[in-house]
Parts: C-alpha cells; sequence; structure tokens
C-alpha cells in the first residue's frame, strides 16, 4: 500500500506524503517536505508561517513546546463550539448533555466514567487541554488522522500536518481573496491522486480559531525577540545589510573583529526571520561533509553520519531554490583552507557562487579579517578567481572597530536587568579595560551566574560582579599573558653581542701624533677625556 494514503497509528510518520526512509534521522519537520508543501500556497505570508512552524520544530523542545505555549497564550480558546456558545465558566457546573456533547466532539465516546454526569466548567476545559497536549490518564492516545477521516490530532500531530500536508487550506489575516482552489490545482498537479474533495479548512473541534493563533503566536515570538535583544551600533550595522540581501535575494559579506557582539546580533535577527532564514556556524569546519551537514541540520534535512556530501548538498540545493531560504554563515572564514598553503580552489565558495547566488537564494557570510586574508591566498596559490566570486557580492560591509561606551552599558543592562548604575560602570570598565568588548560583558554574566548557582541574573549585586571580575576574570586574563609571553620566549635564542675589535694603535710620541694617526683610519670623532696618565682616551664615531 502507498504510504500516501496508509493510516499510521501509534507513533506520528512524516513518510505519509515523502515516501523515504530518512525521516528517521530528523529532530524536527522534514525541510524537504515543507518545501515540497510551502511550493504550494500562494502568499508569501502563508509559506513564512509554515517555515516559521518547521523552524521550531528544530529548537530546543520543538513542537511540544510550541504546543504548550499556545495553551497557555490562549487559554480563553479552548474549548467545543458548544462549549464557546455557552460560554463556559470554570467554577460552574454543567449539565452531562453538554458534557456528553463535548465527549463526542473529540470522538472520546469510550470514556464511560464522563458520560451521563454533570461536569464543572474547569473539568470540560481541562479535559479539552489534556487532549490538546495528549496528557492525563482521561484518554489513550488518538491514532494519528489520515484524510481527516480517524481521530482528531492533537496541537503537535495539527502543527507537523499543516507543515506537511498539501491537503490544507487556511487563510492569511485579513485575506480578502481565496486563494483555495488555486492552491487547490497546484497540489492536485503535483499529487495527481488528489482530488478537490480532498481539501479541508485547517481547524481543531477544541480549539477556537487555530490559525488565528498561529498567526498570532508568531507575531509576539517576534516582538519578545526585539525586546529581549538590544540592538548596538555594530548590530543594526548587520541587521541593515541583512535586510538588504533578504529583499535583493543577493549575497553580503559582513567582516568584524571578534568579541563585537555580530554574532548574537546575526542570531536575534534570524529568529526574528525564522520563516525566512537559517543561522548556519561553520565553526572550525575544515571539509566540505561536515559544512553540508551543517547546513543540513539547519534546514531539516537528513544529515546523519551515514549521509555523503553528495546527498546532502542535493537535497540542500533542491530545498534552498524551492524555499529561498536566506542562509547566514557565521565563522565564513572557514569556507576557506585554512592552512597556510593552499593546493586547490575552495569548493565551498565556488559551490555558494553557483549553487547558491545563482539560484537567487540569499546568503549573507559572517567573518573576520581573517576570510580576505584567505581569500588572497586563495588567489595568489592556486591561481583562484576571486573576481567571479566578488561580482556576485552585493555589499562587503566593515563594521566598527568597537562599541561605545554606551553600547556597552546598553547591554550590561539588558543582561543585569534589576543591576544599578554603579553594577553597569563596573561591568563597562572591565570591558573597556580588557579591551574585549562585548564578549568581556558575557563573561561577566558567565561567572555571576557561576557564583549565584543559576542563569537567572536578578539576583546579581555589585559585590557578585566584584568578585567575578578581580576573583576570577583578571586573574584569568594575567595568566593567559603570562603564558602567551613565556610561550614566546621559548626558545628565543639571546640576541649576540657584538664587540667591535680594537685598533691597532702604535704607540705614539705625542698626543698630537695619536689623535691624527686615529682619524686617518677614521676612528676619531671628538676629543675624549684624558687619562690618568694624561694620554687622550679614544672615542669612536
Amino acid at each position: 500500500m502507498s504510504t500516501r494514503h496508509e493510516i499510521l497509528s501509534g507513533a506520528l510518520s512524516q513518510e505519509r506524503y515523502m515516501s523515504s526512509t530518512e525521516f528517521a534521522e530528523l529532530r524536527g519537520v522534514s525541510g524537504v517536505a515543507v518545501s515540497a508543501r510551502a511550493a504550494v500556497l500562494v502568499q508569501a505570508v502563508k509559506r513564512e508561517l509554515v517555515w516559521f512552524i518547521q523552524g521550531l520544530s528544530l529548537a530546543e523542545g520543538g513542537l511540544k513546546r510550541v504546543a504548550r505555549e499556545l495553551v497557555e497564550m490562549f487559554p480563553d480558546r479552548l474549548g467545543t463550539p458548544a462549549m464557546h456558545a455557552d460560554k463556559i465558566k470554570p467554577e460552574k457546573i454543567y449539565p452531562a448533555e453538554l458534557a456528553d456533547s463535548v465527549i463526542r466532539s473529540l470522538r472520546l465516546a469510550l470514556i464511560s466514567k464522563l458520560r451521563g454526569k454533570p461536569q464543572k466548567g474547569a473539568e470540560l476545559i481541562q479535559l479539552c487541554r489534556d487532549f490538546a497536549l495528549c496528557q492525563g490518564d482521561n484518554f489513550q492516545r488518538p491514532a494519528y488522522f489520515d484524510g481527516w477521516k480517524k481521530n482528531l490530532p492533537t496541537i503537535e500531530e495539527f502543527l507537523v500536518d499543516l507543515c506537511i500536508n498539501p491537503r490544507i487550506h487556511f487563510a492569511a489575516p485579513g485575506e480578502q481573496i481565496d486563494f483555495s482552489s488555486i492552491e487547490s490545482g497546484i497540489a492536485i498537479e503535483e499529487n495527481p491522486e488528489l482530488t478537490k474533495d480532498d481539501f479541508k479548512t485547517a481547524s481543531l473541534v477544541y480549539f477556537r480559531d487555530i490559525m488565528g493563533a498561529l498567526f498570532e503566536y508568531k507575531a509576539r515570538h517576534e516582538d519578545k525577540g526585539r525586546e529581549n535583544f538590544q540592538l548596538t551600533v555594530v548590530g543594526k550595522k548587520v541587521w541593515e545589510t541583512f535586510d538588504y540581501a533578504l529583499a535583493r535575494c543577493g549575497m553580503v559579506v559582513v567582516d568584524g573583529l571578534e568579541g563585537r557582539g555580530k554574532t548574537e546580533a546575526a542570531k536575534a535577527w534570524c529568529a526574528l526571520h525564522l520563516g525566512q532564514a537559517r543561522f548556519i556556524s561553520l565553526k572550525g569546519i575544515t571539509n566540505k561533509t561536515t559544512a553540508f551537514r551543517e547546513i543540513a541540520k539547519a534546514l531539516g534535512i537528513a544529515s546523519s553520519y551515514t549521509r555523503t556530501a553528495p546527498e546532502m548538498q542535493a537535497r540542500i540545493e533542491d530545498v534552498l531554490k524551492r524555499s529561498k531560504l536566506m542562509l547566514v554563515m557565521d565563522e565564513a572564514h572557514f569556507v576557506f583552507n585554512q592552512s597556510r598553503r593552499m593546493y586547490s580552489r575552495p569548493e565551498l565558495v565556488d559551490w555558494i557562487d553557483t549553487a547558491i547566488c545563482n539560484s537567487g537564494v540569499p546568503i549573507a557570510l559572517v567573518t573576520t579579517p581573517q576570510f580576505i586574508v584567505c581569500m588572497t591566498r586563495a588567489a595568489d596559490q592556486v591561481e583562484w578567481n576571486y573576481r567571479q566570486f566578488r561580482r556576485r557580492v552585493k555589499r562587503w560591509v566593515k563594521l566598527p572597530a568597537s562599541n561605545s561606551e554606551e553600547d556597552i552599558k546598553a547591554v550590561a543592562r539588558n543582561m543585569f536587568k534589576k543591576a544599578d548604575a554603579r553594577t553597569i560602570s563596573k561591568i563597562a570598565g572591565y570591558a573597556l579595560l580588557s579591551k574585549r568588548d562585548l564578549s568581556a560583558v558575557g563573561d561577566v554574566a558567565d561567572e555571576v551566574r557561576a557564583v549565584l548557582g543559576t542563569d537567572d541574573l536578578a539576583g546579581a549585586s555589585l559585590d557578585h560582579v566584584h568578585r567575578a571580575i578581580y576573583d576570577f576574570l583578571l586573574p584569568s586574563d594575567k595568566a593567559f599573558l603570562e603564558d602567551m609571553e613565556a610561550a614566546r620566549n621559548m626558545g628565543r635564542k639571546p640576541p649576540r653581542k657584538l664587540t667591535p675589535p680594537l685598533p691597532e694603535v702604535s704607540e705614539p710620541e705625542s698626543p698630537q701624533g695619536e689623535i691624527a694617526s686615529a682619524r686617518g683610519r677614521g676612528i676619531v670623532a671628538s676629543l675624549g677625556p684624558r687619562s690618568r696618565s694624561g694620554a687622550v682616551e679614544l672615542v669612536e664615531d
């Protein structure tokens, strides 16, 4: 039987629409399946929602966390249509007829202990909550539905299906034109086994207006990300450059010194554009197989150690061409061989030139000044044509060398939200003294967390910051500098002291004869003091 029609029970499977064993390797929702699903959607805002949910599925907690946050964020939406019609209140007791209608709506008719009995509103709301999260002992886990014919899905299962099922229609907020017929036609062209009767509108009987809640959840998620991140001059430059790359579907290079906050700014921007971009850290990668594995993980593509570079590369290119998701590559100097001697062309850079840029996929390379050094080395040693790469870079942005004291204090206040002015000044002073900019602020925060024994910095005081700096950070800095100096001096030979040979001077008959003899050999430039014997001492020029 084709997995496109097979009704599966037990563990949730994504093979119903994309038949492949590779889905067993995935942590979240498959990027390959989502790219095919998103290609059916006409509006960009709907495609971004689907990719936003897929991006959350790859994060810590996955879609289980999203389901819990939805229930907690919109508790008033829990309940069946009958419950909302009666405006159920938790403290009120409702007749058995209403309780039975809720059980029938949830398709839980086998739960005999709840049937035929009056129920409090709180118990009915809790029943919907337990069903939404698949919690509690009131019911068994339902078999996953297929074609809207079997048991209702939990919120987690619904989110997966929304991302990969081409038969689900949903509207964007304020949508005035119905695109459902157009999307149905595209889906049928892609999947000939589908018919017009297979398409349904996305909804959950126990959660009112689930799609409206998802769009609002996305907006709140982005607002929270903006509030929690403190933009500096460096961060603003990074965000402006990324916005340009996304709008123009081109490549940009962001070059800046380490520790200035460019990586955190890149992560924050990607979190705000989770439906449009993915963040990748190359972090010391020295071969294309490892690089493709990192990109595949970020896109939700099978990337186990059994996957070869060509396998991952083909899937990555397919997903990027379909989705046009922007790639933000941190530590981008690792796209080059880090050896001082190169013997072959930089394959990863050539791949970015051709497979990414030529396909209209936006990309941002975040790097340090090492990048231009490596690029120059490749051009000089293997005659690599760097002009092809440079021609595709729309903007080459040099970030400021440092953040201002005001920016450093603003970041410190954002991290130590309850700290007073003296504490913030001490943190900023250490950052300026160490010349490590914002990375020094992060080091202070890490040490304070270790002192407090918790990740919450709300209880941090001036004393905690003082201990972190003077007991740990400054001694660590001093030890590092001393070890570096010792390493540089290790094995270094002392400089040779060259002693000029003494001139052979025959004893003159008079001081005047001695001076004339020395000047003839170019030795005397001036007269020195007389010795105790009365002779004039020679002074070399």
